[in-house]
């Protein structure tokens, strides 16, 4: 058995004291090659990188324009802070205080008093060199940027008219000040000129400064991968080319990281998931690993894809293609006729993918029984659905949470919107999805029982307010959820309560708008969503890194090998690679957003049916009914009378008229405004003759905000 290994010794490595102690005598700021000079010999230079980036976020240590690194200094009960992120600072544990009239990014340096346990800025020394990106306004005399950058949210008075760009492209803006109006700057770049769905994406990726460019040291690790993989170079490994693995995906998947195979085994199954072996050829701490620690996942947007990999890997030499040969990490299990896994095995194999197919064939066959295959690929299929309504039936007993969410995709054409499309799950999408499932828990219970680490995908239940949001939700709609702790069986059964409402995914939003965010960690809570005791990624090495890391732990573990990831490693990955998630689901909501308000943009002053999906004390956010795009109708347009707002209820409720606007309520609206860029949506209340909206439900009146 492989023991859990013990973290490096502290000896080994760069530590903290010894960082600040050597820019304490150093008499200039130093730079990152000077660092890595002075500290060589000292452990891996991603661990000197980690350490520089902690020590910023708690503000021991500033980064200037240069790139160089200085010492933060405490001179008596003033001290020069690093802001750490727009809502809160923090200097060596100590909570800081905003002075109300600056607005303040990360990166900023300002002055700030110590008072006890907190301290209040007193100025900003120095804004972040970071600039911002935002949309180039023209207005008369006085140009603007309104910035689109998450760190900042406003208007960026220009201190100069920019010689280039014109009204609606993406600039760079330089920050230089702040007057009574705001931040001030001017353009020091034009980042898209284009318009549609390019310049959606190009403006957030820029926003949100997700990497698209390739270092050198990349291109060149690339360049120096095989073309192909020869077989025979692998005689380690178990050749399965001879089963009829098949990858099943969207019509447009370029990368295909997994392969399946099922057959009747007695009155269970052998399920075979073979996945891309991505590590054999990322190794650690190497030009590829290191970039795709930084990106943490692939970013898909309607009109392109920022791989996390290079192409030479993503969409050739790990794309596990039909007819090629290819390495590959499979899971192989035993299924017992109840749906348990009661056996598995890791091991690395040389496969050839018989098929590339799609979910739309899969389901065809699944629905008609025709399809232009081999007959070993009919059989694995037939055998493959029997296992997917096996897998169902033992996620519906132990409480797994499973519902199609209220999702559009965009159709483009000449890089414009033509075509907005609800998301429809068949079949063939849910049995891969339980077969990767399947093998991502195998993957955690192997490294669970080798002692061996990894790192987790926690998804905690909903607590607090959150919690208590959902059950009044549900009450007001004539549901009951008892008091305590809420489980997946539970909210499973106040669903299915619903019975078949139309409104029933509007519940199912709230659902999932109450839980807290899945996340990475080395330390194990659970999932709850698909209520599972442990849970890891293994199955998409190829868009993220997490499942990268555990292909490497595997492999540690089926080697008898000692893992070199430290705990220290690992918190510091989890958390990257977490918030590289949330910033790609960010860039890819924003994106929609921007690009379904576009497509309606040509419709302003035209009527809508609508559905009110939350209820604010300023007003009713609707959702146009088929076009998957929300808007807001002000509380100031609802009429004459005060309207109070009663989140209780999840209504805001007229003080004369007794009159209720309530989620769920159908209402007719007028658009009157849509700023794209902004994804804001402004419409306006049309009255009926009975001035009353149409309710949808018994009692959906009475239904509390999200």
């Amino acid at each position: 058995m492989v023991r859990k290994s013990k973290p490096h010794n502290t000896s080994g490595r760069v530590t903290a004291g010894e960082l600040l102690n050597v820019l304490k005598r150093s008499r200039e700021p130093m730079g990152w090659h000077e660092l890595v000079a002075r500290f060589a010999g000292k452990g891996p230079k991603q661990g000197l990188r980690l350490l520089l980036k902690g020590l910023q976020r708690t503000g021991e240590i500033r980064q200037d324009r240069r790139g160089l690194y200085h010492l933060t200094t405490d001179s008596g009960g003033e001290v020069d802070i690093l802001a750490g992120s727009a809502r809160q600072l923090t200097f060596r544990g100590v909570s800081v205080e905003r002075g109300r009239r600056f607005r303040l990014r990360p990166g900023d340096k300002v002055a700030a008093r110590i008072q006890g346990d907190n301290a209040r800025v007193l100025t900003v020394l120095e804004y972040s060199p970071t600039p911002l990106v935002g949309e180039l306004r023209h207005h008369g005399h006085y140009p603007y940027v309104e910035s689109l950058s998450p760190d900042y949210k406003g208007r960026i008075s220009l201190i100069e008219t920019p010689l280039n760009g014109r009204d609606g492209d993406t600039v760079l803006v330089t920050v230089v000040g702040e007057d009574k109006h705001g931040l001030t700057g001017f353009v020091s770049e034009i980042v898209s000129t284009a318009r549609g769905a390019a310049h959606a994406a190009e403006t957030l990726l820029a926003s949100y400064r997700v990497p698209i460019v390739w270092p050198d040291g990349v291109t060149h690790a690339a360049a120096r991968l095989p073309k192909h993989v020869q077989a025979t170079r692998y005689p380690d490994r178990r050749r399965l080319e001879e089963l009829p693995l098949v990858t099943i995906d969207g019509e447009t998947a370029r990368d295909f990281d997994d392969a399946v195979f099922a057959e009747k085994r007695g009155r269970g199954w052998r399920l075979v998931v073979a996945i891309a072996d991505v590590a054999h050829y990322v190794k650690p701490n190497g030009a590829l690993d290191l970039e795709a620690w930084e990106r943490g996942n692939s970013v898909y947007l309607p009109d392109r894809v920022v791989p996390m990999l290079p192409e030479a890997l993503s969409n050739h030499l790990c794309s596990l293609r039909p007819h090629e040969a290819r390495l590959a990490m499979v899971c192989d299990m035993r299924v017992s006729a109840s749906g348990k896994v009661t056996r598995f095995e890791f091991y690395e194999a040389v496969i050839r993918s018989w098929e590339r197919l799609t979910y739309t064939r899969v389901n065809e066959f699944l629905t008609t029984g025709r399809l232009d295959v081999d007959v070993a690929v009919h059989r694995s299929l037939t055998e493959l659905h029997e296992l997917y309504k096996t897998f169902t039936r033992a996620r519906d007993e132990r409480g797994g949470l499973d519902f199609d969410t209220h999702e559009a995709v965009l159709e483009l054409a000449d890089d414009e919107v033509v075509a907005i499309h609800p998301v429809t799950r068949n079949d063939a999408h849910r049995l891969i999805e339980e077969a990767m499932i399947a093998a991502n828990v195998c993957a955690a219970r192997l490294l669970e029982k080798a002692d061996a680490q990894g790192l987790y995908r926690v998804h905690e239940p909903p607590r607090g307010e959150k919690r208590e949001q959902l059950r009044q939700a549900f009450a007001y709609a004539g549901v009951r959820i008892s008091r305590g702790e809420l489980t997946p069986v539970i909210i499973r059964e106040a669903l299915a309560a619903l019975g078949e409402r139309p409104d029933a995914w509007i519940f199912e939003m709230l659902v999932l708008r109450s839980m807290n965010q899945a996340l990475y960690t080395p330390v194990n809570k659970g999932h709850f969503g698909l209520a599972l005791s442990t849970y890891m990624h293994f199955t998409s090495p190829i868009r993220r890194y997490a499942d990268l890391v555990v292909h490497r732990a595997i492999k540690h573990v089926i080697r008898s090998e000692p893992t070199s990831m430290s705990d220290d490693w690992l918190i510091a990955t989890g958390e990257q690679i977490s918030m590289t998630e949330r910033r790609a689901d960010e860039v890819g909501w924003g994106v929609d957003g921007w690009l379904k308000c576009e497509y309606i943009a040509s419709r302003v002053g035209q009527n809508f049916a609508g559905v009110v999906v939350s209820v604010t004390e300023f007003g009713l956010f609707i959702e146009l009914s088929g076009f998957y795009v929300q808007g807001l109708v002000h509380i100031s347009e609802l009429g004459t009378d005060y309207f109070q707002y009663r989140p209780q209820a999840m209504s805001l409720v007229g003080e004369r008229s007794g009159r209720s606007f309530s989620m769920g309520d159908e209402l007719q609206v007028k658009l009157i405004d849509v700023q794209p860029s902004l994804g804001r949506v402004n419409l306006e209340l049309l009255r009926s003759g009975s001035d009353k909206p149409k309710r949808r439900g018994s009692r959906l009146a009475r239904r509390r905000n999200r």
